[in-house]
């Protein structure tokens, strides 16, 4: 047998390892509900860059640029060495995900892609690596569960998402698991088509909504803490859930008033997030627990999920308030970042000066889809969407 020269044989292993393909795995696969966790690892990143990033895709085949977040591999403490890992809460957007690593240098900044803030966007020019699809398993029951009162004080609505437009029901009663009552949902859901302008009728910003559910729990007795599950035998049904009815004889209301909050994301995208958006949920949740059997509600006047036309922050927004909206009505109107367009059919007669482009192209659809409010009003929009429903808040 041939044996090589010393020195070849070195050149031949550094060639080897020099050319080495980047790997990239996620764990788990597979996910029940939003918030679970995946873990993105990586190895064989040769002459790493502190701009090398990974992004996330959902769906799995979108282009390079449409990522909806993306997180810089240098968060990861061992990344220099050309590894590392990244932990990250995925939210369910009724599609796969999928992760991807990118090499990015200073010298291949573009000042003119910038998200919202100035800030430049990753370049996708340099693919390492891709990994296989994250998956989130059916049967677990539907999501962005959020109350609220209807026009009649023996009724409390509960609105949620899901993926497709089949029968789902709410059931309840005085006690976890003895479902006295049965209600159906009334199904919703709106379309590309409905948005006004990018970035929210884009390819970017645009993002399947799923299904919007409706439903009304009715003969309530007063001030009386109610159990429910909302979902169906054949799709599955979320956690218990518990609230206390409106009690009109009571002489004590508990309110909690705020506006202008947001959401928060694990990761950049093209606008700036709310990060401060958890401690509001937080403290008000530990209000609520303390508060026990008082009837309460939640009144967000205006400004909502800061979406702006990029719709997977509407299912941000929902997930993180969800253990708060599950438990008490979350009422809201709308503000200037849900509805401004040039093009709207309405504006405030002082707003005219200052009207812009804050929502982003929704033109309301969103908002007036996924709440439903006591005693909303309507205005037309003038086109094929539905119409805006108020009432209205502007500054």
């Amino acid at each position: 047998m041939m044996k090589l020269p010393l020195f070849l044989l070195l050149i031949s292993l550094v060639t080897q390892t020099s050319l080495s393909e980047v790997t990239i795995s996620v764990t788990p696969t597979t996910l029940q509900k939003s918030g679970d966790i995946v873990t993105i690892s990586w190895s064989n990143v040769d002459s790493p860059s502190k701009l090398d990033w990974l992004g996330l895709y959902s769906p799995p085949d979108s282009p390079h640029d449409h990522f909806i977040g993306y997180k810089f591999l240098s968060s990861s403490p061992s990344w220099k060495s050309g590894s590392g890992s990244i932990s990250l809460p995925i939210t369910n957007l009724r599609s796969n995900y999928s992760f991807r690593i990118f090499h990015w240098t200073e010298s291949e900044i573009n000042p003119k892609l910038h998200d919202h803030d100035h800030n430049p966007l990753p370049g996708t020019a340099h693919l390492l690596a891709e990994s296989g699809v994250v998956v989130f398993e059916p049967g677990h029951g539907p999501e962005q569960i959020h109350l609220a009162y209807t026009d009649v004080e023996d009724e409390m609505r509960v609105m949620f998402v899901v993926g497709d437009g089949e029968e789902r029901s709410v059931k309840w009663g005085e006690r976890d698991g003895e479902w006295s009552r049965v209600s159906v949902a009334r199904v919703v859901r709106y379309e590309r088509e409905d948005m006004c302008d990018a970035p929210a009728n884009g390819s970017i910003g645009w993002r399947d909504p799923g299904w919007i559910h409706d439903g009304v729990m009715k003969d309530l007795k007063k001030g009386v803490r109610y159990y429910y599950q909302v979902g169906s035998d054949s799709k599955g049904w979320s956690t218990t859930q518990s609230f206390v009815s409106r009690n009109g004889d009571s002489d004590e209301t508990i309110a909690f008033l705020f506006g202008d909050m947001g959401t928060s994301t694990p990761y950049a995208t093209f606008i700036r997030t709310q990060d401060e958006s958890i401690a509001t949920m937080k403290w008000i949740l530990r209000d609520i627990e303390a508060i026990g059997d008082k009837h309460a509600f939640i009144s967000h006047i205006g400004d909502i999920s800061y979406a702006r036309g990029y719709s997977w922050l509407w299912d941000h927004f929902f997930t993180q308030v969800e253990p708060v909206a599950s438990k008490v009505p979350y009422h809201v109107c709308i503000g200037n970042h849900e509805y401004d367009w040039p093009l709207q059919p309405w504006k405030p007669d002082w707003a005219y000066a200052v009207y812009g482009t804050d929502g982003g192209g929704e033109c309301g659809v969103p908002y007036s889809l996924k709440f439903n409010m006591p005693g909303n009003s309507s205005e037309s929009t003038g086109t094929r969407a539905p119409a805006t429903q108020k009432p209205l808040l502007f500054f």
